[in-house]
């Protein structure tokens, strides 16, 4: 074995004689005389470092994509070694923190193949600086040197005395004590991670895009089956961001081609890389396609809010201070979720509201859309939305802030009666339960005195369903009154047999509609909520009683993962182009997370987003169907033996012949402000 040269880093290789020693491999694109050292860095000695080429008197990193024996033997020997131990991949000399991986790292050579070559030059190679690698993908080098125990054509196994065939190295099967000559560091892409973005932001320290991911070289994409924010977290930390961490399903932000890696990783939000996430198999995954790519939104640093030009520091326009700079918040979909998670931050955890119709902004305007469901403690807990654009209007997000709690709750209950939401003990009335019917059961006409039909007032045919909140007024869908149209329309509530007008029942003419201002603007079905008020019959309103009473309106702060006892009913198709029913059908249903109604409904027209809650029955016993839009979800508080109260309203989903399609409902919480408004505001 040749003796350790004396500080032997760099070696200068006389290019125009081994050109004509050597003819070049077939079909290798040289790399010509333009490379004019080779040194290797960050190792210990100087027979190990990652290998650097110096081309035009500017350093650059070899690319580890095919990087293997044969290269790093070529590299030893013109550092004046035998050969070498082993090779490396991933940047392993180098220190790969959030700072570099977040930096642009200058290649010089990818896809490097030397079996055909004597020296380094002689290498085939992509072209000088045609590369498609990341920060961490650095190649490197462990150079034969006296005393090795293993000779020029073995693999030491670290921490060990056992010397492999080369050809073991990366086979699938360990072989070394504690499997070193199968590491991920070794033997696949560790960390390699990417964002393509088609969606510029100006937020600093920020980046945005579809997710690819290497795995033996080749890039492909990750797929949104259970695709969860500590998933999206992984990913950004693999990329050196670890503050703000949002995932987007269905190609949000593009759709990628080739390969699509993963799926369900499984990731607890604190591993380095994806690979590590305990579900995390790489393969091809047939049963995706690309119009259900990841993206993700990364941002590393601090998020923090302040409030200006207002009535500081209770009320005031909305600035986040992202990357050490201060910019408003555009309006576009800011409502009183999120107005409270920014009042949270700001130490005021009373009732929140967003201000409509603030001042333009006078400075920066972030190109973000927050979208909160309010049980965040913390901005970066929220979803949000991108823009091409600074916000289309320039108008900015306000908030108010109060220490107090309950007053909007304490007003919306001095609208109903103390018994809303109970219901009549139907056992005591009838002889038996009437039968099961498909997806659910029919109830006694005693178990939802809320339900009430909309009907036109010539055909008397059932078009949608309601939910009683007062006397005066009636919540449902506004795709409702947008196909059915605000004239000639009436409701009917005690109605049960929808068939017939039974002695029980009331009929009342419309007095005022209100759609929501914003429904169906953002997104599909976005705001999807009306409220109405009926015309009053001598003097009153809606006369309640045993078969008709309201329900009850949510408190503002209701947690929706802590409700149970959930129920829809109406009286829609019992399948797809099947038949209405002529009594109501009740459901047993339960609120998803929100990733189930994410994955199926982000992207493309459909859209889920903060104005929805997911609502499903695995293994898909019951779901909504055409004629149940606008009927209620109604729900109890986990542990309370209290009536229920109306948490959702019936609004958009797929084929209700897909028993295991989540739907999507209202979130009524988020439009109490919007109903107080609309029945204190009004005459």
């Amino acid at each position: 074995m040749p003796q350790l040269p004396a500080l032997l880093a760099v070696a200068r290789v006389s290019l125009p004689l081994l050109l004509q020693l050597l003819p070049p491999p077939a079909s290798a694109q040289m790399m010509g005389g333009e490379i004019a050292q080779i040194r290797l860095s960050g190792g210990l000695g100087p027979n190990e470092g990652n290998v650097e080429v110096s081309v035009g008197g500017a350093w650059g990193y070899v690319c580890d994509d095919g990087f293997g024996f044969d290269e790093a033997d070529v590299v030893c020997r013109d550092l004046g070694y035998e050969g070498a131990t082993s090779f490396t991949r991933n940047n392993h000399f180098g220190t790969n923190s959030p700072e570099w991986r977040r930096s642009s790292v200058k290649y010089w050579l990818d896809r490097v193949n030397c079996s055909a070559a004597s020296s380094f030059s002689q290498c085939a190679s992509k072209g000088i600086g045609n590369h498609d690698c990341g920060p961490t993908e650095i190649a490197g080098v462990q150079c034969l040197v006296e005393g090795s125990p293993c000779d020029a054509k073995q693999f030491p196994c670290p921490g060990s005395s056992t010397c492999l065939d080369r050809d073991t190295v990366c086979d699938g099967k360990p072989d070394c004590p504690q499997a070193s000559d199968e590491a991920d560091g070794l033997c696949e892409d560790v960390s390699v991670t990417r964002v393509r973005s088609n969606t510029p932001t100006d937020i600093p320290r920020a980046a945005v895009g579809l997710v690819t991911i290497k795995h033996k070289g080749e890039w492909g994409t990750i797929c949104d089956d259970s695709f969860l924010f500590n998933d999206a977290k992984v990913i950004c930390r693999s990329l050196g961001y670890s503050g703000w961490s949002v995932p987007f399903s269905a190609s949000y932000l593009g759709r990628g081609e080739g390969k699509i890696w993963l799926s369900e990783p499984g990731c607890s939000g604190q591993e380095d890389w994806i690979g590590q996430c305990p579900e995390a198999t790489f393969r091809n995954n047939v049963f995706c396609d690309h119009g259900e790519d990841i993206s993700v939104f990364c941002y590393d640093g601090d998020v923090e809010v302040r409030l200006v030009e207002g009535d500081p520091p209770m009320s005031g326009q909305v600035e986040m201070r992202l990357g050490g700079e201060w910019g408003a918040v555009c309006a576009t979909r800011f409502d009183d979720l999120d107005a409270r998670v920014v009042c949270g931050m700001l130490g005021y955890h009373g009732d929140a509201r967003a201000v409509r119709g603030s001042r333009r902004a006078s400075g920066r305007t972030w190109r973000l859309k927050l979208d909160c469901v309010g049980e965040e403690e913390h901005l970066r807990q929220c979803r949000v939305r991108l823009s091409n654009t600074t916000c289309t209007s320039a108008i900015t997000a306000a908030v108010t802030c109060s220490h107090t709690a309950g007053e909007l709750d304490t007003a919306l209950q001095s609208l109903q009666p103390e018994d809303c939401g109970s219901v009549e003990d139907a056992s005591t009335r009838f002889l038996t339960r009437l039968a099961k019917v498909r997806g659910g059961s029919i109830p006694s006409r005693f178990d939802a005195p809320w339900l009430v039909s909309l009907r036109r007032q010539n055909a008397g045919r059932l078009l949608c369903g309601g939910t009683i909140i007062s006397e005066y007024y009636i919540v449902t869908a506004a795709h409702c009154l947008r196909l059915l149209g605000r004239l000639n329309l009436l409701v009917r509530v005690g109605d049960f047999n929808s068939d017939f007008k039974e002695d029980n029942e009331q009929e009342y003419f419309i007095d005022k509609i209100w759609e929501h201002e914003d429904f169906d603007v953002l997104s599909f079905d976005d705001n999807d909520i009306a409220l109405v008020k009926v015309e009053p019959k001598d003097g009153r309103g809606i006369r309640f009683g045993p078969h008709v009473k309201p329900l009850c309106l949510p408190k503002a702060r209701t947690v929706y993962g802590n409700l149970e006892d959930c129920t829809l009913i109406g009286w829609g198709l019992d399948f797809d182009r099947g038949n209405s029913q002529a009594r109501p059908v009740e459901g047993r249903v339960g609120i998803l997370k929100d990733h189930f109604c994410e994955q199926v409904f982000t992207g493309g027209v459909q859209n889920f987003s903060s104005s929805f809650v997911c609502v499903g029955n695995f293994p898909g016993a019951v779901n909504a169907c055409k004629g149940d839009s606008g009927g209620p979800l109604a729900c109890r508080v986990k542990g309370s033996d209290g009536p229920k109260s109306l948490y959702g309203i019936v609004s958009t989903g797929f084929s209700c012949s897909s028993r295991r399609a989540p739907d999507n409902f209202t979130r009524v919480t988020k439009y109490l402000t919007w109903i107080y408004d609309k029945i204190f505001g009004s005459s």
